[in-house]
């Protein structure tokens, strides 16, 4: 084995060691619109290990509705917090869904209907001191028709926004989300895609729109089984985030390295 590799190997074991001497808590900050917002069919009961922030910044149980989500109905978030516990990536995960049913991007921006609850939720996190090992973006329907560099461009203002508030630096991870009762935008699955390629910080997520109509309730919104295909579909992002984020990392290092030792 080459010096490089055994480097490369010796970082990845130590993260791997790192990570599984401490017990945590994982917290998740969900934006986007309806299929993030409760607004499915299916109210999953609580979990062992599933929390959530209430409207205080408070961690306590998590069952469906959330109390931050705009609709009453259903999510992934608590079938995809059980897969996490499952596995052992945390003791507990901590959901905050704040998303806002049939929002574009730009309505969180400055003026947007979603902007009152955008600044609500960001002085709770800036209150409590809130800290997010992942944010999720689920979101797209919505803009179908919008011009591609104008949700790149909304997405990007979006994130400097939260960035600024609250100094965010885990991954985002985004969904590719365009598809409503038999509309589908691929020029914004394209868009999404390519946001989510922009390493260090956002990575590609679930593909909401590979979702047939079996998975749906109404052609849009998601019924019992589609909840749980989305929550599988999650956690394979994170998954793949993690791996590909801890691969950037050990590249950067191994930069690191080779500027002081040559």
């Amino acid at each position: 084995m080459s010096s490089a590799a055994r480097i490369t190997f010796t970082l990845a074991l130590l993260a791997l060691f790192t990570q599984s001497l401490l017990a945590k808590d994982l917290s998740i900050l969900i934006i986007g619109q309806s299929i993030s917002a409760n607004c499915n069919a299916y109210s999953f009961d609580r979990e062992p290990g599933v929390y959530q922030y209430d409207l205080e910044g408070n961690i306590i149980d998590a069952r469906d509705p959330f109390l931050w989500a705009d609709c009453n109905g259903g999510s992934m978030w608590m079938p995809l917090g059980k897969k996490m516990i499952g596995a052992k990536m945390a003791d507990r995960v901590i959901f905050m869904p704040i998303g806002v049913a049939g929002t574009k991007i730009a309505d969180w921006l400055n003026g947007g209907r979603a902007h009152s609850k955008f600044i609500h939720s960001m002085s709770v996190i800036q209150r409590r001191k809130i800290k997010f090992d992942y944010v999720f973006w689920h979101q797209g329907s919505s803009d179908i028709g919008t011009k591609p560099a104008k949700y790149k461009s909304d997405f990007v203002k979006l994130y400097k926004m939260i960035n600024s508030t609250i100094s965010i630096g885990t991954p985002w991870i985004i969904a590719m989300h365009s598809r409503c009762t038999g509309n589908y935008d691929k020029k914004i699955e394209m868009a999404q895609q390519e946001l989510a390629n922009d390493l260090p910080i956002f990575y590609p997520g679930p593909n909401n729109n590979s979702l047939g109509d079996n998975y749906r309730f109404d052609r849009c919104h998601l019924n019992k089984d589609g909840q749980i295909k989305m929550a599988q579909l999650w956690f394979d992002s994170i998954q793949s985030a993690n791996a590909r984020k801890a691969e950037f990392e050990n590249e950067s290092l191994l930069r690191i390295f080779r500027k002081i030792s040559f």
